[in-house]
């Protein structure tokens, strides 16, 4: 029996982990297929996840030679930083 406050591990990322790394891949400026796959998410999380990150301002969007990339913002950095921090806290 398992107390209130006792986690169970699991395989899964929660989504701050995911945002921290759709935000990680995107620094330097990605395409939606390429961070997809390397965030090991599926089309349908993509598009929530960067619906949420380009609403919230952590993530841009911009055409560069007819491609269009996702970069993180410099309010995205610092989220990133943020959540380290936490994370760290927390382990």
């Amino acid at each position: 029996m398992f107390e209130e406050n006792q986690r169970v591990k699991t395989n899964r990322r929660d989504s701050i982990l995911i945002l921290s790394d759709i935000l990680t891949y995107a620094i330097q400026g990605i395409g939606r297929t390429e961070l997809m796959f390397k965030a090991g998410i599926s089309s349908a999380q993509t598009t929530k996840y960067m619906s949420l990150l380009l609403k919230s301002e952590l993530l841009e969007a911009s055409v560069e030679k007819k491609r269009l990339l996702y970069r993180t913002t410099d309010k995205g950095k610092s989220f990133l930083q943020k959540s380290s921090t936490l994370r760290k806290l927390m382990s």
